[in-house]
Formats: structure tokens, C-alpha cells, sequence
């Protein structure tokens, strides 16, 4: 399948060099609606920046609700393996809290 292919990460800062390493993401999105597919990044131990997992989210689905495309269908990728599948049933945008709940003073 055809995509768009997003690469982003960190620059480096100061003395730590492996910001730039531990940062990079690839987002992959449809070439038609600009939707996201697929998100792959590498998850680290706490104690050893230099091992990467492999991980990724993949998002299918996708249905309108009130105007917002939402990804009915979902799935957490870690190592090669289906850690999470999951199918969302129904979903609502914007409800139960007011708009004015977000103007600023």
C-alpha cells in the first residue's frame, strides 16, 4: 500500500547524544486523506538507552462522528507481536463539557 512516510526526532541538546536515537518516530499516512496508519518508534529499558524494541500503533478503520474521523479499529504492535487489538463500538466527540469551559480570562 501506498503511503505518505513522516520521519521526526529530536535534535540533539547539549551533551546528550542520544536524544536523536531515542526520539525517532515514523508516521505513515494515507496518501489520499492525510489519516494516520501506522506510528512506528523503539521502546528502551529505564537502564539501557542502546537496546530498541520495536513497536508500533496501527489505526484502520476510520469512521466519521460529528464531523471528527475516528479509527474504529486499533492495534499496539511490541516486538513483532499483537499486544493490543482492539475494535471501538461507538464513540462521541465533545460531549459534557461547554465551550466556554475553554475561553480565557
Amino acid at each position: 500500500m501506498n503511503t505518505q512516510h513522516i520521519h521526526v526526532f529530536q535534535t540533539q541538546l547539549g551533551a546528550f547524544s542520544g536524544l536523536q536515537h531515542l526520539s525517532t518516530m515514523d508516521v505513515y499516512l494515507d496518501p489520499v486523506s492525510f489519516l494516520p496508519l501506522d506510528i512506528g518508534f523503539n521502546v528502551h529499558p529505564d537502564n539501557d538507552m542502546n537496546t530498541d524494541t520495536p513497536s508500533e500503533i496501527r489505526f484502520a478503520t476510520y469512521q466519521p462522528v460529528n464531523g471528527v474521523q475516528v479509527p474504529f479499529h486499533f492495534q499496539r504492535i511490541f516486538n513483532g507481536n499483537v499486544a493490543l487489538d482492539a475494535t471501538v463500538t461507538s464513540a462521541t466527540i465533545n460531549t459534557g463539557l461547554q465551550d466556554n469551559l475553554f475561553t480565557l480570562p
